[in-house]
């Protein structure tokens, strides 16, 4: 039986498995948040130190970010290629970020004839960096998958399930995530809370939950009928659910397992519709990087004819009409609401920090560079020290190189991010090392004996 591999990175949660034979053999567990590129890396690296990456196995990674988003379209029944064309238009119109989007989506079909889609988007950089960190600890990256995928493959399978649609609430430690579905498994929308279902935040959530019960009843024309927990809850948020939800509530045991969604990306069918690889690697990768990585899944170029045939008027104003209802979206607008408000703390807090560190007196210079001396690891050479102040902080540019091979270097530079960006100086890593050391990669592969240079860009305040 080949031995597989499965990443689950779950709003900053981290974790590593191998499974021989449907069975978890081995696991690791980032202590820490893994949240950048740096961290990705270095928690892989800690990874290998404890547990057997070297079998070269494949690897499935299901993933969400907060820059992740899931949009529920509905659109006339038409073919793939047709689709795939609207679909590459919205993208650009849907993405909540400013980077270049990555995406993929999975098709749904109702009874009643209808045809709907869950688009999903996520930066393009991060995508290929995570492919490439997999490639570079010996993995191969066979699926990246949203998890919504894992909630429509386990569903069917769920005996406690009454009625025909569910709301899944998928619980993490900083995150919530809510899915309306269908029995069947067909996510009709996600929304994402801010926050994890703890009983701090016990109110806001049993609010938002029925908030979101109301929603799907008025947009959906059909009544949810349970709420099924998902990931480990506190018995006191539990019990608050099954009394005050709208719905009656069941928990799913299986879920509890902090490794279930790992072990169930392992076992979803090999005909995924919503993949970043397949449809990254068709719209995006070049087949000499796609080598490079180590994707070594079989990848058909999507050719999109320039000429094609403009889609009728009456269409574009549904799609319009469409368009002006979603953003009409209640939901939506609470989404806003609770991002302005963590965007406020954290302005906040960068304001006190600045304070803070205006008040250390005019040495500033002097003292980092002091600090300098104390932080910078042995392998590191330095090449070049900017300071100068902005308008929005303190900004500071540190050039240079770490002989070795890249995996090596890859290791020191991110620990040394991680000093910067602990007390007393607290630095916002504006440009990582991993920019260059991704170039780098491309053209050496992780064993390349060239000195690995850095540029590492921040922010005091």
């Amino acid at each position: 039986m080949a031995v597989r591999y499965a990443i689950s990175w779950l709003y900053g949660e981290f974790r590593v498995a191998l499974i021989r034979r449907r069975q978890l053999e081995a696991h690791w567990v980032a202590p820490d948040k893994v949240e950048t590129t740096a961290q990705l890396l270095e928690a892989l690296d800690a990874a290998a130190d404890h547990m057997d990456l070297s079998l070269k196995g494949d690897v499935v990674v299901v993933h969400e970010h907060d820059l992740h988003s899931h949009d529920y379209l509905e659109v006339p029944a038409m073919g793939k290629r047709d689709l795939e064309k609207y679909l590459h238009r919205r993208v650009e119109q849907d993405k909540t970020f400013i980077q270049k989007p990555a995406w993929c989506y999975h098709q749904v079909r109702h009874k009643d004839g209808k045809q709907g889609v869950l688009l999903h988007l996520l930066p393009k950089d991060l995508v290929d960096a995570t492919t490439k960190a997999c490639a570079a600890a010996g993995l191969a990256p066979k699926s990246y998958v949203p998890l919504t995928e894992i909630v429509s493959d386990h569903l069917p399978s769920v005996d406690l399930i009454v009625g025909e649609l569910v709301l899944v609430v998928a619980n993490f430690a900083e995150r919530t995530e809510l899915i309306v579905a269908h029995r069947s498994g067909e996510a009709l929308f996600v929304r994402e809370l801010s926050y994890g279902g703890v009983p701090e935040n016990l109110e806001r959530l049993v609010t938002d939950i029925n908030r979101t019960i109301r929603y799907a009843r008025q947009q959906l024309g059909r009544v949810i009928d349970m709420a099924l927990i998902m990931g480990q809850m506190e018995t006191a948020v539990l019990n608050a659910c099954a009394e005050r939800l709208e719905v009656p509530v069941a928990i799913d045991e299986d879920a509890n397992d902090p490794f279930f969604w790992a072990l169930a990306a392992t076992r979803l069918s090999g005909r995924l519709s919503a993949n970043f690889i397949s449809v990254f690697a068709q719209n995006n990768l070049d087949w000499e990087l796609a080598r490079r990585v180590g994707v070594l899944a079989s990848v058909a170029m999507l050719v999109v004819s320039i000429g094609s045939t403009l889609i009728a008027q009456g269409w574009l104003a549904r799609i319009a009409g469409l368009k002006s209802d979603a953003q009409a979206d209640a939901l939506v607008v609470q989404k806003d609401i609770d991002q302005v408000r963590d965007r406020l703390e954290s302005g906040q807090r960068k304001v006190d920090h600045l304070a803070r560190l205006r008040t250390a007196g005019r040495d500033l210079p002097t003292r980092y560079l002091a600090y300098l001396t104390r932080v910078v690891p042995p392998e590191v050479t330095l090449t070049r020290i900017q300071f100068g102040s902005t308008d929005q902080g303190v900004e500071l540019a540190l050039q240079g190189f770490v002989p070795g091979d890249l995996r090596q270097g890859a290791r020191t530079l991110a620990g040394f991010e991680r000093a910067l960006q602990a007390r007393p100086w607290e630095i916002e890593i504006t440009e990582s090392f991993t920019r260059l050391w991704m170039e780098q990669f491309a053209r050496g592969g992780p064993d390349s004996e060239r000195p690995l240079r850095f540029v590492i860009r921040g922010r005091l305040g």
